[in-house]
């Protein structure tokens, strides 16, 4: 039985553990020259450094560099649900953002629609743990995963605006707008600093509002769609013996591995497509291509970012988000 249904959803009462609550905003603080960050409604990620200090911004991936975003997104409690929801596969940690890096769409939606999987598009799950100090709120449309819509271009969950174009995307909205109705009922989830909440990515819901970290995951038998444009990037990294992987296209991974063969992404792309997703990351590239300024005198680094390698300018340089993000 999936854990998720009937409504879409699970909430995990405090299961974030207290120490890796409390820390986070220090490691954070302690990791900032190794960040990257989004602006709200930013097509790509940033050096957080680049970023003025009271200008709005969210760390994307922090679980990449921060011990205590991993220990927030992967709590035992949470593994153990995904683990059941994916018949005994461990679950797979694929991105992750601060709310304040703002949502994908106006209006309610689905994130499944800005976040695709290589295949099995189903597993996708996305969650959000409350950081605090205040509450967070989660507000949503209990029974909308289970609402049908037009695939787009055909065949796919997940929507591209280069593949399938801005009118695709209207209609999906149109589609969801007239199943719901104009009194569609919705519910309203408090969550308290160190509360889980896990929905199937299907669900349709509000951003959530207040400071939490929002994440994506899948089963680790399953790639994200990334994988094929980000073939560098497509590695896995232990965690917990086992019990829980995770991966990121904006950071090189200590201790990262590629996935088994069997693992190889299915029917990801056709040709044309691919063509054309090289093609705008060369554009990206090229538009991102310029250095920073003078560096600055070098001084001891976080003992977080001493366990990476470099080569963060490149990570920003090359990016391309414009395929859509889950947020």
């Amino acid at each position: 039985m999936d854990p998720l249904q009937p409504d879409g959803h699970v909430v995990l009462e405090q299961a974030a553990p207290a120490d890796a609550l409390a820390d986070y905003p220090a490691q954070r603080a302690a990791a900032l020259d190794g960040l990257l960050a989004r602006r709200p409604h930013a097509e790509h990620v940033e050096l957080a450094t680049q970023l003025a200090p009271d200008e709005p911004a969210a760390a994307a991936d922090p679980y990449a560099i921060v011990d205590a975003a991993r220990a927030l997104l992967l709590s035992p409690p949470l593994v153990a649900l995904l683990t059941a929801r994916f018949d005994g596969d461990p679950p797979l940690l694929f991105d992750a953002a601060e709310t304040a890096a703002g949502a994908p769409d106006d209006g309610p939606y689905r994130d499944a629609t800005f976040t695709a999987l290589a295949d099995r598009p189903e597993t996708l799950v996305t969650i959000a743990v409350a950081l605090g100090p205040d509450d967070a709120t989660f507000t949503f449309h209990p029974g909308s995963q289970a609402i049908a819509t037009t695939a787009f271009s055909g065949r796919h969950r997940a929507f591209n605006p280069e593949r399938d174009g801005d009118a695709a995307l209207q209609r999906h909205r149109d589609q969801l707008a007239a199943a719901l109705g104009d009194d569609a009922p919705t519910d309203t989830i408090t969550l308290h600093p160190g509360d889980v909440v896990a929905w199937s990515a299907d669900l349709v819901h509000l951003p959530v509002a207040g400071a939490a970290l929002v994440a994506h995951l899948c089963p680790t038998t399953v790639q994200p769609a990334w994988f094929a444009y980000r073939p560098e990037r497509a590695l896995h990294a232990v965690i917990a013996d086992g019990a829980a992987w995770l991966t990121s296209q904006h950071y090189d991974l200590v201790d990262a591995v590629a996935p088994e063969p069997d693992a190889e992404p299915t029917d990801v792309e056709d040709a044309e497509q691919i063509e054309r997703v090289g093609e705008a990351l060369r554009e990206h590239d090229e538009d991102l291509a310029i250095e920073p300024g003078p560096i600055p005198e070098p001084t001891p680094p976080s003992p977080a970012a001493a366990r990476r390698p470099g080569g963060l300018v490149d990570s920003v340089r090359g990016l391309l988000s414009r395929r859509g993000r889950g947020r």
